[in-house]
């Protein structure tokens, strides 16, 4: 008469994992990317304030990724060092 289950497709953990492991190479990068010009714009004219900003937001957005792998369980190689070529 009624089905209670619903056509929701299953869950893919190794799907899911591969994603989050790219998204914080990905954010890891990018965190790494504006440490390295905060150096930089440092000399140069910019508002500091806003140059603080977004490598703070890039370091918690790195961090909160981190976390959710942890939080999986997942092992990773995270902490190696700032190796990405520009594209």
């Amino acid at each position: 008469m009624f089905k209670l289950r619903s056509k929701r497709p299953k869950f893919d953990a190794k799907a899911y994992d591969e994603r989050l492991n790219q998204a914080i190479e990905r954010a890891k990068y990018d965190y790494e990317k504006a440490r390295i010009s905060e150096d930089a714009m440092f000399e140069s004219n910019i508002a500091p304030n806003m140059i603080k900003a977004e490598t703070a937001r890039a370091k918690q957005k790195y961090f909160f990724l981190l976390r959710a792998a942890r939080e999986r369980g997942m092992k990773g190689h995270w902490s190696t060092a700032f190796v990405h070529p520009e594209k």
